[in-house]
């Protein structure tokens, strides 16, 4: 299946775009609240104003626009990471500390509910398409993979342990990030977050002398 086309594919006109992107915030508002499975294709396109029939005209299926949403949201959430990743004004434990600082305070101002459409759908993936699954397993690898480059840092500089190899220990933080959220969710507390935090920046992380 062919990639879908995005805002940002060239030749693409103005109100083409607009019209997807209407396309995609509706989605990710209904997706956000029902779930994939549980969102339906009329209804997303009802809210955006779009006949069904134009739907077919951006995305090829119910499951390119879930791919689509998700590359959405996996490029935003890059680029928020990005500039506290890369931020040499901080020790690269503080650069992590920033990161999970601020999903942190993005779950607190939502009052425990999760608005990371990639965690979402991360509960669903065992009946997801296949595009899908793999949309967001990459984007939780991308994720990865800017932890590790800034885990490698600090621990070059001896301020990160260096007992677990930095790629897994990246995966391993990814891994107990959905879980607590996923806890926070349940619980509907944010004591799960603070757990969290509280023992990757207090034991696991940091270096001992």
């Amino acid at each position: 299946m062919s990639r879908p086309k995005t805002p940002l594919d060239e030749g693409a006109t103005s109100e083409a775009v607009g019209t997807q992107e209407r396309i995609l915030a509706s989605a990710h508002d209904i997706v956000s609240a029902k779930g994939f499975n549980g969102s339906g294709l009329n209804e997303i396109l009802q809210r955006a104003g779009v006949p069904k029939g134009s739907f077919y005209h951006y995305f090829a299926s119910k499951e390119a626009l879930g791919v689509a949403l998700i590359e959405r949201a996996r490029d935003e959430h890059l680029e928020h990471m990005g500039p506290l990743l890369s931020d040499r004004g901080m020790t690269p434990l503080q650069r992590l500390r920033a990161v999970f600082d601020s999903g942190f305070e993005e779950c607190r101002d939502s009052g425990t509910s999760c608005e990371c459409l990639i965690a979402k759908l991360a509960l669903e993936t065992s009946n997801l398409s296949d595009s899908v699954h793999a949309a967001v397993k990459g984007a939780y690898q991308q994720w990865s993979t800017g932890l590790a480059g800034v885990l490698k840092e600090g621990q070059a500089a001896g301020e990160i342990a260096a007992r677990h190899d930095a790629d897994h220990l990246a995966n391993v933080l990814v891994m107990l990030w959905i879980g607590a959220t996923t806890r926070m969710q349940i619980e509907r507390s944010l004591q799960p977050l603070e757990d969290f935090l509280d023992f990757v920046f207090g034991t696991l992380l940091p270096h001992s002398p």
